[in-house]
């Protein structure tokens, strides 16, 4: 964040389209929209702690591309109508537009991004510094200071990747690693883990064939996105019913044997708290390490504000954040959510996960329980229908608990679900289309710790966002 931008509730709200959580767009200086960059000051830092290659190779697949053109496909030419308004605003958004050699680039044109080349060669010549205190930076200040943003040259000089101990904790046997304190979905994974190890999942069916395991695994994941909503009902809730207020408590196993014998009680109003999509990586290479990334503009496609800065389009992900903003001092990181793991098995990796969408803590916890508690196929594990985030407003009447369960249309057979509403779960059907704004969408990558055997796989059919070799 920066540290002159000192009134954050006054930030425009972000176009985020047909989001669920997307509120009204609001006039305003689009440059307060926008955060310091952090991709490449992270890539650099994990390179020089961990990489084998020289960093400047790292890039020339990208400049390649960059050089060379990629085709347009139909979902690029639907993404570049949905932002031709936004990015036409500026006349550097509109020069991106006409990389294809039209105003606007249609499916089959030969999109080729020479700006982006260059500063892709400047960041693999002399570093991620190019990107902050070099030329980039300072081209990046000066557009977002034009666009009435308040992001300085000191705001970007200070900017430092953090490294922080994983968190973990132990589900049947092996050991989960999420990221550190600062990211909340870390604790969410790691407590629905420990409930599903309390309520004894791995005793039930794949929850996709299995309406008991379907009902558990549904008060799970609305038990823990209740749980980390920063609110007074929650704490109220807590105290009235003996819970720690403590943040680490919430990962311990005697938290989760309390918080278990109260699921049939809970019932508290509450709101959900937005992530938009974007890209997710896991990584295995030849000598058995393991990596699982996400990365993100956390925003929608290029961002709404249209501003692009030696071929980089500025994401607006300060336009839906407002509230996150003001709980910290100016200046300070902001909280994020993405909450790739780590699973081992003694001192060995055996599965790792990526994932990123609106559900991608459902999306995290069902690929692991599946995995390792129901054994199944990691192909099989990840073609069952995904479990998603209500992030509708309740309805009259409607409190956090008794909210719909979403799921896809015509993902369960009649008889399931009407085993489902025997048992008081409410479901609701969503379409295919509604289903992709609101999914999680995940990267698996698993080891087999006899045979060595490596598979990876990704959700099928989604575009790109996540993809398995």
């Amino acid at each position: 964040s920066y540290l002159g931008e000192t009134d954050p509730n006054t930030i425009p709200f972000a176009d985020l389209g047909s989001l669920p959580f997307a509120k009204k767009p609001t006039d305003g200086a689009q440059g307060r929209k926008t955060l310091v960059p952090g991709f490449m000051a992270g890539i650099q830092s994990m390179h020089r702690r961990f990489g084998r290659l020289p960093f400047s190779d790292l890039f020339a697949p990208a400049i390649w591309y960059a050089d060379n053109g990629v085709t347009i496909t139909p979902l690029l030419e639907a993404y570049f109508k949905m932002r031709q308004t936004s990015l036409s605003r500026t006349a550097e958004g509109r020069a991106f537009l006409n990389q294809a050699g039209t105003p606007l680039p249609k499916s089959g044109d030969r999109f080729v991004q020479a700006n982006l080349a260059a500063t892709l060669r400047a960041v693999a010549a002399n570093g991620a510094q190019s990107m902050y205190s070099g030329p980039w930076g300072q081209h990046f200040v000066a557009a977002v200071q034009r666009e009435g943003g308040k992001v300085t040259m000191e705001d970007m000089r200070r900017y430092q990747p953090i490294w922080e101990e994983p968190l973990s904790t132990t589900y049947l046997g092996r050991t989960i690693f999420a990221p550190g304190r600062s990211n909340d979905g870390a604790y969410q994974v790691l407590e629905a883990l420990n409930l599903a190890e309390e309520m004894k999942l791995d005793q039930m069916g794949p929850y996709a064939k299995d309406p008991k395991a379907f009902q558990a695994l549904s008060r799970i994941l609305s038990d823990v996105e209740f749980d980390s909503l920063a609110i007074p009902q929650v704490q109220d809730y807590k105290r009235q019913n003996g819970l720690s207020l403590l943040r680490d408590d919430r990962i311990s196993k005697p938290y989760a044997k309390k918080v278990a014998a109260l699921m049939a009680v809970h019932d508290q109003a509450a709101q959900a708290s937005p992530s938009p999509h974007t890209d997710a990586v896991v990584v295995i290479d030849r000598w058995g390490n393991i990596a699982a990334l996400s990365h993100s503009i956390n925003t929608v496609v290029w961002g709404s504000a249209g501003i692009v800065v030696d071929g980089i389009p500025i994401p607006d992900a300060a336009g839906f954040q407002q509230a996150r903003l003001a709980a910290i001092k100016p200046g300070d990181p902001v909280p994020q959510d993405m909450a790739p793991v780590i699973a081992m098995s003694g001192t060995q990796p055996v599965l790792a996960i990526a994932s990123v969408g609106s559900s991608l803590i459902p999306e995290t916890v069902r690929l692991i329980i599946g995995t390792l508690a129901n054994h199944l196929d990691p192909v099989t594990a990840m073609a069952a229908p995904p479990m998603l985030l209500n992030m509708e407003p309740a309805k009259a009447g409607e409190t956090f608990s008794t909210r719909p369960e979403l799921i896809p249309q015509g993902a369960y057979d009649p008889a399931f679900l009407q085993r489902l509403k025997e048992s008081g779960v409410n479901v609701e059907q969503k379409s295919q289309t509604e289903v992709y704004g609101i999914k999680g969408t995940a990267v698996l990558g698993i080891i087999d710790p006899q045979s060595h055997m490596l598979r990876g796989v990704e959700t099928p059919n989604v575009f790109g966002f996540a993809s398995a070799y």
